[in-house]
């Protein structure tokens, strides 16, 4: 990689500013092609930035991009654990994945989730809303989607202990990339939930419980390495972890769609009506087109890194073996070049169009989940935050306006208030 522009590393840039990192660093360039591809330092070593179509192709080309080493340690460990799926490569990322595909692609066991989460919805609204709590939408969907999600995963217990399991996965994630005290609960719920994961996984082996046939823990437990021999309990405890943490992260989306809402309230009427008009609150396309613009306006992850297998050219840029390719996933869905008006909030855009499968529509990654590093349960993250949006059409509310509002420099974000709701009450029809 040329030395001029790798001078200076900027992974504490990267901490500090959060999703504009990206967006700054392309600002600061005097290079004409700046707008896909920014060489760069961080980690130590040189890095490419690159969105857009174009990027997503070399990110995901694994003949160019290997995983391993590709995520720092202190933020993968804590997000993922150690030893899982998303530091794999080759034949052995294509083995473990297999067993996401399985459990998390299935048509009809996504069906079954919705049912269970449609249940879910109706009691935990009239236990935090309609009896007259005050709760926040990121709050209530934490509880919702994970007692559904662990449920359906094959995971038997109290409905207080999902409750507690659901709240300490949600902060896994909500300080896996943060400074301070964040970061700490992170750290402390990660080894409560690894713990705890890997006690059930030893009592099913033991013989003193058996998940339901089909479920991700049963699927989990089956799974062999290329050797043929199991995960050990500690390490099966962390993947079917990451079979349902994705899921409870859409909480933060879903206090998106909650400020989307409350801002489009013509959308709002046009989910409820549809919602009213089938019965139902799963799969409206309605719903769902307004969930998918809430993937793609609003942050979660803003880069993915990758190393580069080899040495190799990339629009002119020579990257050396090692150096890393920083995926701007942020900047790709809300890429000029690829969107109209990328920077307005408009559903429409996702209406009987393909831009839901296109390259640079990336806002849990790229490539195939069936054999890449795409996030196989996006069929979910769609089919919870549609669902939720119908289920939000349909309630009258207060929205504490003090709070809305959501660092754009804090990874990841959120309202601040996590859209808090008072005053709930249901609308006719």
């Amino acid at each position: 990689m040329t030395t001029a522009a790798v001078l200076r590393d900027h992974t504490l840039d990267l901490v500090l500013k959060g999703y504009t990192f990206a967006s700054e660093a392309r600002s600061r360039s005097d290079d004409p092609r700046k707008g896909s591809r920014l060489l760069l330092r961080a980690l130590g070593r040189g890095a490419l930035l690159v969105r857009g179509e174009q990027g997503v192709e070399l990110f995901y080309d694994d003949a160019r991009m290997q995983r391993r080493g590709a995520m720092p340690a202190f933020v993968g460990g804590g997000l993922f654990g150690k030893g899982s799926v998303h530091g794999l490569d080759d034949e052995a990322h294509r083995n473990r994945k297999a067993l996401f595909v399985r459990a998390l692609m299935d048509p009809g066991a996504v069906d079954a989730l919705l049912e269970g989460s449609a249940r879910e919805w109706t009691e935990t609204i009239q236990e935090r809303w309609l009896s007259g709590g005050s709760r926040s939408v990121y709050d209530v969907s934490v509880e919702v989607y994970g007692r559904s999600l662990l449920r359906w995963a094959g995971v038997e217990a109290d409905r207080e202990t999902l409750t507690r399991l659901a709240r300490d996965e949600a902060a896994i994630v909500d300080g896996f990339a943060v400074l301070g005290p964040a970061w700490l609960r992170t750290q402390v719920a990660r080894r409560r939930c690894d713990a705890w994961f890997a006690d059930l996984v030893r009592r099913a082996r033991a013989g003193e419980i058996t998940p339901a046939p089909g479920t991700a823990f049963d699927l989990v437990l089956q799974h062999r390495e290329l050797d043929g021999q199991p995960l050990e309990d500690h390490l099966a405890g962390v993947e079917l972890q990451n079979a349902v943490r994705p899921g409870i992260a859409v909480c933060r989306f879903a206090a998106f769609a909650a400020l989307a809402m409350h801002e489009h309230p013509e959308w709002r009427e046009r989910v409820y009506a549809e919602t009213r008009e089938r019965g139902t609150t799963t799969g409206g396309p309605l719903a769902v087109a307004f969930a998918e613009e809430v993937r793609r306006y609003y942050p979660f992850v803003p880069l993915l890194p990758a190393v580069a297998r080899h040495d190799l050219e990339f629009e002119g840029e020579h990257l050396s073996a090692g150096d890393r390719v920083l995926l701007d996933i942020y900047g790709t869905n809300r890429d000029e070049r690829h969107w109209q008006a990328p920077d307005t909030f408009d559903p429409e855009r996702f209406l009987g169009t393909g831009e839901v499968f296109a390259e640079y529509f990336v806002p849990q990654g790229g490539g195939r989940p069936e054999t890449g590093h795409r996030c196989p349960g996006e069929m979910i993250t769609v089919g919870l935050l549609a669902q939720t949006v119908a289920e939000l059409s349909r309630l009258d509310a207060e929205v504490a306006r003090d709070g809305l509002d959501w660092s754009i420099h804090r990874l990841p974000t959120a309202p601040r208030n996590g859209v808090l709701l008072s005053q709930v009450r249901r609308r006719e029809g």
